[in-house]
């Protein structure tokens, strides 16, 4: 460690500079230069690596949500629709939307009581099938759906604008058992400039959706700022926790199992018959078993072998007196 000038040295050296005893400039051949070094920047009021930390659980409400979209878009377009989660990232806002085409559409939704609004961003080909699909076209199976190359009309906006709020109300089912959302569509955009809900340096989280409907597929993104999900993380944990859930799960299954109805069979032997015996069999007709009427038998669950009992009686009833285990292998 370097020793640190006393007061006195320090007015010693500024004098001896006023002087010109000092030189104050560097000598020609001594080179003291620094390489430039690129400057990083920071945000003081927003710790990327503090909100882009992944979120537990949350990939279950976002799934349920996926399920919830399938039902209903299968309900409105009248034929299988398909919606799967592909993905979740990080990234900031300016760059989720320089990432998108210029001929998505971006439907802005309401996440109350969250603060900030959401985005539902749909990928041109499944917004003009869905289009396409609810005017008539493409109820044939050799139709192939067109995807054409262009921004979507304003009586196609308003087409849509009915299975984005439907998108809203699947989302709110789905955040149900964590935090009750009255999500509600704001407006449907064409135009990404027309779209700032949020700062561009704003940390997104992004999940992406393939919906696939037929032979046509692209892709749904669902954009929330992580600002908005920090007040229901520890929800998310406390709710969904998957330790919790299992132990109460593996409860419910136990008390379940238990109160289960099976089918139980007593077997005292096995013999085989060809079709020709079998239709010559004829009344009083005598099969032969090969066991003895005090061997044990075999007590059937379900069809499989798990004990071995005595035939007898109890209480005028006939009975069978488990002897054993059976340890037998399938």
């Amino acid at each position: 460690m370097e020793r640190i000038l006393s007061k006195d040295e320090i007015a010693e050296l500024l004098s001896a500079v006023r002087d010109g005893s000092l030189a104050s400039d560097l000598e020609p051949n001594e080179d003291y230069s620094e390489k430039p070094r690129a400057v990083s920047g920071y945000s003081l009021v927003q710790s990327k690596s503090q909100s882009g930390a992944r979120l537990v659980n949350f990939d279950l409400l976002l799934d349920a949500f996926g399920r919830n979209l399938s039902f209903s878009l299968s309900s409105r377009l009248q034929r299988a629709v398909a919606v799967v989660r592909e993905s979740i990232s990080s990234m900031d806002y300016e760059t989720l939307i320089n990432e998108c085409s210029h001929n998505q559409l971006y439907g802005i939704i309401t996440l109350d009581p969250l603060k900030k609004n959401g985005l539902l961003i749909l990928d041109p080909n499944i917004a003009f099938a869905q289009v396409e699909i609810m005017l008539g076209g493409g109820t044939a199976a050799e139709h192939e759906l067109v995807t054409p190359n262009r921004k979507m009309s304003s009586i196609e906006i308003n087409i849509l604008k009915h299975v984005i709020g439907e998108s809203c109300q699947e989302l709110n089912k789905a955040f149900l058992n964590v935090e009750p959302l009255s999500s509600e569509l704001v407006r449907v955009e064409v135009n990404p400039r027309l779209v700032t809900i949020v700062p561009s340096d704003t940390e997104m989280m992004v999940a992406a959706f393939k919906v696939k409907i037929g032979d046509t597929s692209g892709l749904l993104r669902l954009a929330i700022p992580y600002a908005s999900l920090d007040p229901i993380r520890d929800k998310l944990k406390s709710e969904l926790g998957t330790s919790a859930l299992a132990g109460q799960w593996a409860g419910c299954f136990a008390d379940e199992v238990e109160q289960m109805e099976v089918v139980t069979t007593s077997q005292l032997a096995r013999i085989k018959l060809t079709v020709r015996d079998i239709l010559d069999l004829r009344v009083g007709d005598v099969l032969s078993l090969d066991c003895k009427p005090d061997s044990t038998i075999k007590l059937l669950v379900e069809g499989h072998p798990k004990f071995a009992g005595l035939v007898g009686l109890c209480d005028g009833k006939k009975a069978l007196r488990i002897v054993g285990r059976l340890n037998l292998r399938r």
